[in-house]
């Protein structure tokens, strides 16, 4: 007697087992270092999580092999160097099979042998990498490093692009500065380039920006002054003051860090529409910057599940610049809180209620968050 899957159309079948066999986009979290491993004997049973993984359909039979493969390498997931220097191993040995499958590429850092399997899988359209620390006690730039950098420039069809970032791996270290300044120039040559997610806050690394933070009195005092007129009877031709930073705008790269290059690059990516980030602390000028980019059509900041809140440093600057005001109304959740007072107890003590909504399409699916706020008056 046949399956029941000798009677369905091959597409169907194969719909149903991409379901099973396809990794998810995003790595699950790591595990902590302080977290021991259990010891006990539950652990040491055959655990039914360890047979049902992805790989289970592939060897139900050679139709369901023939007709997952596909859908299996479609996303591959590398979460150590083990893993990387395993799946090389698995490449070099079917790279005619393997390679041309490999769609969504997502790693939890720059391990060795990361450049080596990037250039292999030339049909990568979406990849989503973490800057890490180096393993070596120097931090510096090394082989590994350099490999992978060279391997994301020969990616020619990149449609989707999301950066992370370590705890650790601060962006004054000279390995992310290294991995920023190149991703620069490569994002420039990715001219499919669609969707942009910088999973962390980006800080404003320009000069001007540096030394306002270093000597705020001497940064304003070197502001550029206006000429003052000459009052002469014959013309005088005089040549224009030197531009200051500001004065070349914010998409200027001039005196810039690697976050002032990569934001630069951004706003030059001709197929750029959507870009997506964490909200910053207080007011830059690195958002401000991709939204000069004429093709993107929103931004993204934040958690859309939960929205952002109105108030803060940054939106309170943002709603000066019409451009980046309208792009982040047109793909941010924004969350406005409203005060109602309940009443006054003894001790002159006011209780007052604020509801916060989240004001996206969906009005209704996101539920009302209430804040109590006390306050004494003596």
């Amino acid at each position: 007697m046949g399956s029941p899957f000798d009677f369905l159309p091959e597409e169907l079948t194969g719909h149903i087992l991409s379901l099973c066999v396809t990794a998810p986009l995003e790595l699950s979290a790591p595990r902590l270092n302080w977290l021991a491993h259990s010891n006990s004997f539950s652990s040491k049973r055959r655990d039914p999580a360890t047979i049902r993984t992805r790989l289970a359909p592939l060897l139900v039979s050679k139709d369901f092999h023939r007709i997952a493969i596909s859908y299996f390498y479609s996303t591959v997931h590398i979460g150590s160097p083990n893993q990387a220097a395993a799946f090389f191993h698995s490449l070099r040995a079917r790279e005619h099979l393997i390679a041309p499958l490999v769609r969504r590429f997502v790693s939890a850092g720059i391990f060795p042998s990361l450049g080596a399997i990037l250039q292999c899988c030339k049909n990568i359209i979406d990849i989503d990498f973490r800057l890490d620390t180096s393993p070596t006690p120097s931090g510096g730039v090394d082989f590994s490093l350099r490999q992978f950098c060279d391997a994301l420039d020969g990616l020619e069809r990149i449609s989707r692009f999301t950066l992370r970032k370590a705890p650790n791996a601060y962006l004054t270290l000279p390995r992310t500065q290294y991995v920023l300044t190149r991703l620069a120039t490569t994002i420039e040559n990715w001219r499919c380039l669609e969707s942009v997610n910088v999973a962390f806050r980006m800080s404003d690394d320009t000069s001007q920006a540096l030394l306002a933070l270093a000597y705020p009195l001497v940064s304003q005092s070197l502001l550029p002054v206006a000429p003052r007129p000459l009052f002469v009877s014959s013309p005088v031709f005089t040549a224009s003051p030197p531009a200051s930073p500001s004065a070349a705008g914010p998409s200027s790269p001039a005196h810039g860090g690697p976050v002032s290059l990569l934001t630069s690059a951004l706003a030059k990516s001709p197929s750029l529409h959507t870009f997506t980030t964490h909200v910053p602390s207080v007011w830059n000028e690195t958002i401000l910057c991709v939204s000069q980019n004429p093709a993107l059509q929103k931004i993204v900041l934040g958690d859309p599940r939960t929205g952002v809140l109105i108030t803060g440093l940054f939106m309170a600057e943002a709603k000066n610049h019409p451009r980046l005001v309208e792009l982040i109304k047109a793909g941010t959740s924004m969350v406005r809180t409203r005060a109602h007072t309940l009443g006054t107890l003894g001790n002159g003590m006011t209780f007052s209620l604020s509801a916060a909504r989240c004001i996206t399409k969906d009005y209704n699916r996101y539920p009302i968050f209430y804040i109590i706020h006390v306050q004494i008056s003596t």
